[in-house]
């Protein structure tokens, strides 16, 4: 008696759970996120083609052949920028040793506008800014905010082969 009512209430549990699924009901859900910070390079940092022995190159804040990075990031946010360069460029052609030196500089302007006359200069090429001047309550009704930092410098060209002179520069940007 007890092993038919065993059998006689599986099949009854199964259509019962199979007629529970066919009720179910399901929600297609997307959400999209954005990055907390965002930096791409609007103008790279151009020395051009240089002459042997042509000695100091300068580009200045607000040349046209300067850096030029636009950060855009939520508008309460404090963001660390750090810039690091090699002392000098070095020549690609394996064997030879020749280099030139540089020096670089770096400014920021977080007024939300790309106009180096309002930069101000980070001192010693790091520091941690707002992303923001301005928190007006207006100001706040735009949640994300842009902010250009500007890279420019100089070289020296002494007595050195020709060829291509490379260096790796990095921009770090670090957010709280």
């Amino acid at each position: 008696m007890i092993r038919s009512l065993t059998y006689i209430l599986l099949p009854i549990l199964f259509s019962l759970s199979v007629s529970s699924a066919l009720f179910a009901q399901f929600i297609n859900l997307r959400l999209t996120v954005e990055p907390e910070l965002q930096a791409t390079v609007v103008q790279p940092l151009d020395f051009g083609t240089q002459i042997t022995n042509s000695g100091r190159t300068t580009i200045q804040l607000g040349d046209a052949n300067m850096g030029i990075f636009s950060v855009r990031a939520f508008h309460t946010q404090n963001i660390y920028i750090d810039l690091q360069y090699p002392e000098a460029l070095e020549n690609n052609e394996p064997g030879v040793v020749a280099d030139i030196p540089l020096e670089l500089g770096m400014a920021y302007n977080n007024t939300g506008s790309d106009n180096p006359q309002n930069s101000r200069p980070l001192p010693l090429n790091e520091g941690m800014v707002s992303i923001t001047q301005n928190t007006t309550p207006e100001m706040e009704a735009e949640v994300w905010k842009q902010m250009y930092i500007y890279v420019y410098g100089s070289i020296v060209i002494g007595n050195i082969p020709n060829g291509l002179y490379t260096g790796n520069i990095v921009l770090s940007l670090d957010y709280d």
